[in-house]
């Protein structure tokens, strides 16, 4: 097999339009120029990173593999000369949007009381992209009204003045035991918040003895074999 091109950022650059696009993922350099138009996600990403690197928006939602499994071979033109990376290349392109400049840290998680209050900051300290995708449901929103109606309906019963000294909240839920009667359900591009993605999430329940069901490719499960997988 011969070996990939080596293609400088100069070389890259060129090819930045919509009838000639390339982008450079994780060092492999890729003609997107057919599949551009036919990218779920609308061709206007792909075309802010024309002739340039989008590894990083590219792995915040995407299986290292996917290009790979979408593109033939012989869209993968070549690899990144990195000697001939510049800091001007390199620079993210003025369309995309910088780093969101928060006016006050996140307070201290010992101050979020609720649900509530984690989306709050939520709304002011991420992402606007990110915050519209995780703040959102399909369409009309219909079934995810019907679901916050129904789910308000479910009360604690109060229990006062009860001896509380020994407590177990174990269940089982699946066949599994966990510590709490709670899952943690499927939370696709976690990436967009943390570069662990899923895999943070995971600790998280693992750390609470909770379930989570993963949302995402099997790609994230077999990075987790430290990890206890329910079929």
């Amino acid at each position: 097999m011969a070996e990939p091109k080596l293609l400088s950022t100069d070389q890259i650059a060129e090819h930045n339009n919509a009838k000639d696009l390339w982008i450079v993922v994780d060092g492999q350099v890729w003609d997107m120029t057919e599949f551009a138009p036919e990218h779920p996600g609308g061709i206007g990403i792909i075309l802010q990173y024309a002739g340039r690197d989008a590894s990083q928006p590219y792995n915040e939602i995407h299986a290292p593999s996917l290009l790979n499994t979408t593109l033939t071979s012989s869209k993968l033109i070549g690899t990144l000369d990195t000697s001939t990376i510049s800091d001007d290349w390199a620079r993210p392109p003025p369309e995309h949007n910088p780093k969101v400049q928060l006016k006050n840290e996140k307070p201290p998680l010992f101050t979020l009381l609720s649900t509530h209050d984690f989306e709050a900051v939520a709304e002011k300290t991420l992402a606007p992209k990110t915050w519209a995708f995780y703040s959102s449901a399909a369409t009309d929103l219909v079934t995810h009204k019907a679901n916050q109606s129904f789910f308000d309906r479910i009360w604690f019963r109060p229990r006062v003045l009860r001896n509380i000294k020994t407590r177990d909240m174990r269940a089982r839920i699946m066949g599994q035991e966990v510590e709490l009667p709670i899952m943690c359900s499927p939370a696709a591009m976690a990436k967009l918040v943390h570069p662990d993605g899923e895999k943070a999430i995971a600790k998280g329940c693992q750390n609470k003895g909770i379930i989570q069901c993963v949302s995402s490719p099997p790609y994230i499960v077999n990075k987790m074999p430290e990890f206890k997988v329910v079929k």
